[in-house]
């Protein structure tokens, strides 16, 4: 079901009245003769200067930093930026991350191999904007992401993600084995992908895409280790407590059996969560309506 109109259904069971705007980006809302407005997935539940820092990659880093919550390292590069700096990110052969400090859905997000590749890229995302900088982060070898959805200071839901990685049988082509992996997005239409047609010989492993981003073909998992699952919930409690976070997403990585925050989300998606799992639909209505609730309590 599309966001809007999952919202709609919970403002007509709330008795709260609501209009579209802004090309469906923004939801004005209304009950009891006070207004709220709800712009794309970003609720008015968290202060003006703490959405600000979370729509600010690198702003969140500092500030968990700060705190001494275990976050994915990053630092900023600016324009004009040093070649001989870059180089040396590269001197050892290590692979890098660079991303925009504003992107989202994975867009902007790409992993490095050399400097000269380095260069191209920072240069093409300076043109489009000298005045931001560009994050630079190592690259892991990540082995699960997750994510956990927060709302007044509670855990309302944990899901791992996992990147779309196949395994060839020798028959199968790259597509066949993707849509075998998430039909509900490599079966798009309008989709390219890169040598869809080629077969994989029997044990041959593909990593289609380095990103975890469900909105890039990767896929939901719930079978998250107990141990794990603990730790998460830890996590995302303290993240919680400390930046007064009212209702956020948090994504976190498991690397090298260590748990560390690689972002925060003040737009809480879960469109993708809810097309990929059975009873996704009830689970996601649960979690905005209560916001919705949230919204219009006296805090």
């Amino acid at each position: 079901m599309k966001y809007f109109d999952l919202l709609k259904e919970i403002c007509l069971e709330l008795g709260i009245s609501f209009k579209i705007l802004s090309d469906n980006y923004v939801l004005e809302l209304e009950y009891k003769g006070i207004r709220k407005y709800i712009y794309a997935h970003k609720f008015p539940l968290n202060d003006q200067g703490l959405s600000s820092i979370l729509d600010d990659k690198y702003a969140t880093y500092c500030v968990l930093k700060e705190h001494n919550i275990p976050t994915i390292e990053m630092e900023p590069i600016y324009y004009p930026y040093s070649k001989d700096y870059i180089n040396k990110k590269f001197s050892n052969n290590e692979k890098i991350i660079l991303k925009t400090t504003h992107g989202s859905r994975g867009n902007q997000v790409f992993k490095i191999e050399n400097s000269e590749e380095c260069f191209r890229k920072l240069d093409e995302l300076f043109k489009n904007d000298l005045g931001s900088p560009v994050c630079l982060s190592p690259y892991y070898d990540i082995k699960a992401e997750y994510r956990v959805i927060v709302l007044n200071k509670k855990i309302k839901l944990i899901y791992g993600k996992k990147k779309p990685i196949i395994v060839g049988n020798g028959s199968s082509t790259i597509l066949e084995l993707l849509k075998e992996f998430n039909p509900h997005y490599y079966q798009k239409k309008d989709l390219k992908i890169e040598n869809a047609n080629k077969v994989l010989k029997a044990g041959e492993v593909l990593e289609y895409d380095f990103r975890f981003n469900l909105s890039k073909g990767a896929n939901v998992f719930l079978d998250i280790e107990a141990s794990v699952l603990e730790k998460l919930k830890k996590i995302a409690l303290e993240v919680s407590k400390t930046l007064d976070l009212s209702f956020a997403s948090i994504d976190i990585v498991e690397i090298h059996n260590q748990l560390l925050i690689l972002e925060i989300n003040s737009g809480v998606m879960m469109d993708n969560f809810q097309a990929l799992t059975k009873s996704g639909k009830e689970k996601v209505k649960e979690i905005y309506k209560e916001a919705m609730i949230f919204l219009f309590s006296e805090k």
